[in-house]
Parts: C-alpha cells; structure tokens; sequence
C-alpha cells in the first residue's frame, strides 16, 4: 500500500508542478515503504541491529516528512530544523534504549514516544489548513488517534509481550496488532492528504483556465461560473450589485504609436491597478483587448444614487491612472458605464447595458464614467444615463 501511494503522489508531482506538498508526500510514503523491507532483513539476516535501527529512523522520518509536507500545502516553509531535532532526538533515544530490557513500561513508553510527538506535530500542521471541511476534520482525528495509539503501544506489548528482541518482536502477536493498527491509520491520511492534494490541483487548474494569462484578472470564463452566483447572492441578501465596463481611451493609438509590446505594459499596468483597489467581494475580468469588467456587490438594498460603492470605486481607477505618464507610461484614461443589477438581468444583458454607457462616455468625450439614473425610462434604448459628477474630467 506504501508503494501505491508512492506511485500516486509522485505522478501528481510530476503532474503538476505546484503541488509541491506532493513531493514530501512521496517521501513520506517511500521511507514508509521501507519500514517493512527492514523488518524483513531483521528477520532474515544476520544484520538484526543495523536493520532494526534503519526501520525505526525511517518510519520516524515518514511521520515527520509528512508534516512537513502538510506545512508545504498550507503554504509555509517547512520549520526543517524542529523536525530533524525530532528525529536526531528520536534516534538517540532509540539507542539509548537499546541495551534496556524490553516488556517493560520505561521501554516501551521511550521507544514509542518519538512517533507520538511526531504525529501530534502532524495534527498541529494540519490544523492551519485554511479550508475548514470534513477532510480537515478527518486528518485532524486520523492523526489524534495516531498519537493516542503509539502512546497505547505500550500497554498493550506489556500485556501480550513485544518479544525479547527484535527479530522476536515479529513473531508476536503484538507485532501483527501493532502493524496492522498503524498500517490502517497511516493508509487513512493518506487517503485524506491525497484528496486534498488532487482538490487542490484541480482548483489551480480551474484557476489557470478562468485566469487571462497576460493581466493575470479573472476572463470571460470565471466571469460566467462567478457572475450568475453574485448575482443571485445579490438578490437572496437584499443587496445590490453593480457592473462597472471600463474601456481604455485611445488604446490603439498607443498601440501605433508605442509598439504592442508597451500596449501589453500598459494592460498589465491596468491590472494592477485595479488588482490593488478591488476588494476581495468583488470580481475584476479582462474581457477582452483594452475592455474590462467589475462586478460590485453592495450592500445597500435601494439604489442610492451616484454616490454608490461603484462609483467610488471608479474615481479611485481614474486617480490611480493620473501618474501613468510619470512612471514612463503613455498617459492612460478611461471611459466606463455603471449600472446596477435588477430583478430578471441575465449577466449578459447586465454587462451590455454597462457596456453600451461606456461607448456612451466615449463619444461623449472620454475619460468620464456614466452612470444609469435611479428613474431612467424603461425603453433602454432611450438616453437615460447620467454623468457621475465626481467622475466628470475636467
């Protein structure tokens, strides 16, 4: 089973790059796999001690590799140096007990207290894992009961005997109880971590497909599977939602003018602006070319106007843009409409009214944002559309 979870983890390293928890994982299992190799060279060769101790050193590393595997996926530095004081300090407690006379409580307590600090620190590890959820739940108990069951070892090899040697030790029952005890709570987290490792490759590969590759913004994909779910989001609390198109002025110029290599700085410039002035509730999209999309939740329940958090949100762009010219950049302005979620908009039709007082603030001079009246007419054919007066260029 250890080599089965060799094989899978390491095809998902090679698989996908980023999950680098994966690789530790493979460790993990891999030094697991060699715990019963060794114990099968104590019971067949002559090399008993050497073997007894390389099977101990790398079960002890397979908890611990684990651990730091899982601090990999929560994003952090694996902390190398407490888990390898672990282990050092395991081993030398190991070989402080070797001469000790087995079957008894310091020993057995001693030789198996290593293995429970190790899986208490691999409950702590899993326990930062962000994404509270039944497999979180699950690891956190698999390896509560895994410390619990090394720290129980004891009592049980005093009351069935663990054998007067380690070569014993594997034709007692204990060793059948204590093997197959481990064995089913070792292939257990590693049925949970494996499900969070492929959750969590999935969801990058999501990502990659939902992400415009050169602004690094959400594209027309994420926009559809996000979009309907604000807006009904929307509805459900009361709230309202905004659509905010913006479309850069004169982009093409630049284009002509600078070389597609500056359009696409520009683009990436863009972005970031809108990256470090969305907040996390909202959804910015690159639609395509120099146009772009923003979809608002707001929590007011009633249309309040032109002051709303679109419209704040809109001057903030247009501030941001100002000193583009000082960092090198062509001067960059924005044209952009903002309208407001009602009952029976369909996404589509929501970003096309956004996007129709866009080309509206385009002809009406550029670098302005416009906004629909609370009392528009109902032909939305008809002007009714208002300047947002703080948006107005001057």
């Amino acid at each position: 089973m250890a080599a089965l979870f060799v094989v899978t983890y390491g095809v998902v390293a090679v698989s996908y790059p980023r999950q680098r928890a994966a690789i530790w994982f493979t460790v993990s299992y891999l030094l697991g796999f060699l715990t019963p190799i060794c114990e099968l060279m104590v019971r067949y060769t002559d090399a008993a001690d050497l073997f007894a101790l390389l099977g101990y050193a790398a079960f002890l590393g397979g908890i611990l590799a684990m651990g730091m595997g899982i601090q990999v996926f929560v994003g952090d530095r694996p902390p190398w140096r407490l888990p390898l004081l672990i282990w050092l300090g395991g081993l030398a407690l190991r070989l402080a007990i070797w001469g000790g006379t087995r079957n008894t409580m310091p020993y057995e307590l001693l030789f198996q207290l290593p293995f429970a600090i190790a899986s208490a620190g691999v409950m702590l590890a899993v326990r930062k894992i962000g994404a509270v959820g039944p497999i979180r739940a699950m690891l956190v108990g698999v390896f509560a009961v895994t410390g619990a069951h090394f720290l129980a070892k004891p009592f049980l090899a005093l009351s069935l005997g663990s054998g007067s040697s380690a070569k014993a030790y594997l034709s007692t029952f204990y060793a059948i109880i204590s093997q197959i005890s481990t064995g089913v709570l070792l292939v257990a987290s590693g049925l949970c971590l494996m499900l969070l490792v492929i959750q969590r490759a999935l969801e990058e590969t999501i990502l990659d497909a939902e992400t415009d590759p050169l602004t690094g913004l959400a594209n027309r994909r994420r926009l559809y599977r996000v979009g309907p779910r604000m807006m009904v989001e929307a509805t459900l609390r009361g709230g309202g939602l905004h659509a905010l198109v913006l479309d850069l002025d004169h982009f093409k110029a630049i284009n002509d003018c600078h070389g597609h290599a500056t359009g696409d700085t520009v683009l990436v410039a863009f972005a970031r602006v809108l990256q470090g002035l969305i907040a996390k509730d909202m959804l910015a999209v690159r639609m395509g070319g120099e146009e772009f999309a923003i979809l608002i939740p707001d929590a007011d329940g009633v249309d309040v106007g032109p002051d709303n958090r679109a419209a704040r949100l809109g001057q903030a762009i247009r501030d941001a843009l100002k000193p583009f010219a000082a960092r090198g950049l062509p001067a960059l302005t924005a044209s952009g409409g903002i309208v407001r979620y009602r009952a029976g908009d369909t996404l589509d039709g929501l970003i096309a009214r956004a996007d129709q007082l866009a080309y509206r603030a385009k002809r009406a001079g550029r670098d302005r944002i416009l906004q629909d009246t609370p009392d528009r007419p109902s032909d939305r054919d008809a002007i009714g559309w208002a300047e947002v007066p703080r948006l107005v260029a001057g």
